[in-house]
């Protein structure tokens, strides 16, 4: 009974800002997992929230309730660029970087002004041993970020090589 409380308590700090602000990614993604499902619980079609969710899952390697959380949303919608994106995250992580790629591409297709998604490319690639493509993808990625997204990309990569 301690537990629910102190778990119930800590969800209620951690999620009372944010409905206002809608920002969980600063929180431990163990954190951030429990508390999109508990938002999911009131809005289970909220197709963002289950792309959260899912990355939540994939920061945590739980690739499995990812892959059900994207696949979802995939079906709902196909051309979801946080969906595509995000599977293209997981099959990296899964090893399956090929794969990857044709997920990022269509990804890259639908908003092409996206920072990470071409750092997702770009490690994809260099998983494959292409570096003109890595390379490529990742000078296109630092054309189009700003200077907070800047600092962003090599903690990006970082977690992607699992470093």
């Amino acid at each position: 009974m301690k537990k629910l409380f102190i778990t119930l308590v800590l969800w209620a700090v951690c999620t009372g800002p944010v409905y206002a602000h809608s920002d969980l990614e600063s929180l431990p993604p163990a954190v951030a997992v429990m508390s999109y499902k508990h938002i999911l619980y009131m809005n289970p079609d909220d197709l963002a929230m289950r792309n959260k969710l899912a990355m939540a899952y994939v920061r945590t390697n739980e690739l499995q309730e990812a892959q059900k959380e994207l696949a979802y949303v995939l079906k709902k919608d196909a051309n979801n660029f946080d969906a595509l994106d995000g599977y293209g995250v997981l099959l990296m992580k899964a090893g399956k970087h090929k794969d990857a790629l044709q997920y990022l591409r269509k990804a890259a297709s639908i908003n092409g002004k996206d920072v990470m998604v071409y750092v997702h490319m770009s490690v994809a690639y260099d998983k494959l041993k292409d570096s003109d493509k890595a390379r490529a993808a990742l000078k296109k990625a630092q054309s189009l970020a700003s200077p907070e997204e800047l600092k962003k990309i090599e903690a990006e990569r970082r977690f992607l090589y699992g470093n």
